[in-house]
C-alpha cells in the first residue's frame, strides 16, 4: 500500500523550483521499478530508500544513502520531486499515477491529484495568525520532514519522527529579505541536540540524474545553534559533501554559547543580503519580552568566494530543523529589504 502524509488530493504554490509528494510504501523491499505519471504522461523514475546496505556501500560518500539528508532515512520512503517546469505540469489540477514494483512483481497503484499555482506569494508574507488555515499546505510547501498547525499555540510544530535536514517553505523565491518570529524549543531528555531555526533556501542541486532525487542543498543564509548553542550561519551551493566541482559552502560558527534553554520562547531576526554577486547572511536570537540585542550574534559573506563558482540571487524563505524533539515557531513576518553589499562592508 502506497500512502502520502499529505494525502491523495494536495496544493502547491511556486516556493521553488521542485513541487515535492512525500510517501511511504509497504511493499517488499528491494523495489524493482518505481515512477510517477503526470497528467498519464510518460512514466518518471523516483527514489525509494531500500534496506539497508551491508557491507561495500553502494555510494562514493559512504554508508549513507542519497536520501539521509532528504528523507527520514527509513525503509520504502520516498520524495517525488517534480521540476517547475516539467512541461506535463499544468495550471490548476493535474493528475499522478504512483506505481512501485517489489522484487516478486506484485505492482502497488495509487492515484492521486494535486492544485499547481505558479504564481509566487507577495512580500511581506504575515503569518502571525494561523486561526483561518485548516491544514500546512495552505501556507507552506513541505520539502523533507512533516509539519502540523498548532492551533491552540498559534504556531508550525515539527512532527515526530524529526528527521534530518526537515524543511517547510512558507516564501516564494526573492532576493534581500528579513524574517523575524518567534521560537520554542522541546526539552530532549537524552540531550541537547543540533537546533535548526530558518533557512533562506536557494534549492536541491542535481548529483546523479538516475537516482530521481536531488542530494546537494543551496541556502542563502541558513540560521543554526550546534549542539553546544554555538550560532552559525551557513552559505552553500550544493552542500559542498558530494563530488560536483562547483559546489561550495561558506560558515560562520561563533565560539562563545548561547545560554538556550528547552520551553523558553525566544525572538529571531534573521537577513539575507543578495547583491552584486555576493551574499550575506546574518541573525540574532533573544529571549521573548527582552530588548533587541544591536549585534549579530552571526554574520557571514561569500565575497572572496572565486568567481569562477556560481551565486545565489534569489532565495525562499522557510523553517528547518535537524533531529531532535518538536520545535515551534510564531508570529512569523517576512518581508523584502533594501541594503547593498557596499553599505555592510563600510560597516
Amino acid at each position: 500500500m502506497i500512502q502520502l502524509p499529505q494525502g491523495n488530493r494536495q496544493q502547491f504554490r511556486w516556493r521553488h523550483n521542485d513541487i515535492n509528494i512525500q510517501g511511504k510504501t509497504d511493499a517488499k523491499l528491494p523495489i524493482v521499478c518505481s515512477v510517477y505519471l503526470l497528467n498519464g504522461g510518460s512514466p518518471v523514475h523516483f527514489y525509494v530508500e531500500p534496506e539497508p546496505e551491508l557491507g561495500e556501500p553502494k555510494y562514493p560518500w559512504g554508508t549513507r544513502t542519497p536520501s539521509v539528508l532528504r528523507l527520514l532515512n527509513l525503509p520504502g520512503h520516498f520524495n517525488i520531486e517534480i521540476p517547475v517546469d516539467t512541461p506535463a505540469l499544468q495550471e490548476g489540477w493535474n493528475s499522478i499515477r504512483i506505481q512501485i514494483e517489489d522484487g516478486e512483481g506484485e505492482v502497488e497503484v495509487l492515484d492521486a491529484e494535486f492544485h499547481w499555482n505558479s504564481h509566487p506569494l507577495p512580500l511581506p508574507l504575515n503569518l502571525q495568525n494561523l486561526s483561518s488555515y485548516n491544514n500546512i499546505q495552505e501556507i507552506a510547501q513541505v520539502v523533507d520532514g512533516n509539519f502540523d498547525i498548532n492551533r491552540e499555540k498559534n504556531a508550525i510544530c515539527s512532527r515526530v519522527p524529526v528527521g534530518s535536514d526537515i524543511l517547510l517553505l512558507l516564501g516564494s523565491p526573492y532576493g534581500s529579505q528579513e524574517a523575524t518570529y518567534d521560537v520554542r524549543f522541546a526539552r530532549n531528555e537524552n540531550s541537547w541536540c543540533f537546533l535548526g531555526l530558518s533557512d533562506f533556501f536557494a534549492g536541491h542541486i542535481e548529483q546523479s540524474p538516475d537516482l530521481g532525487i536531488k542530494p546537494g542543498y543551496s541556502s542563502a543564509g541558513l540560521a543554526t545553534l550546534d549542539n553546544k548553542g554555538r550560532p552559525q550561519i551557513w552559505i552553500a551551493w550544493g552542500d559542498s559533501l558530494y563530488d560536483k566541482e562547483d559546489s561550495w559552502v561558506i560558515k560562520t560558527e561563533k565560539e562563545f554559547q548561547l545560554p538556550m534553554r528547552a520551553e523558553v520562547t525566544y525572538s529571531v531576526r534573521h537577513q539575507v543580503i543578495m547583491d552584486e554577486g555576493v551574499n550575506c547572511g546574518r541573525f540574532r536570537i533573544w529571549k521573548k519580552g527582552n530588548p533587541e540585542p544591536n549585534l549579530w550574534v552571526c554574520q557571514e559573506y561569500n565575497k572572496h568566494l572565486d568567481g569562477k563558482f556560481p551565486r545565489i540571487t534569489q532565495a525562499s524563505f522557510g523553517l528547518f530543523q535537524y533531529w531532535g524533539m518538536p520545535t515551534e515557531w510564531s508570529n512569523i513576518h517576512v518581508r523584502a529589504l533594501d541594503i547593498k553589499i557596499k553599505e555592510l562592508v563600510e560597516k
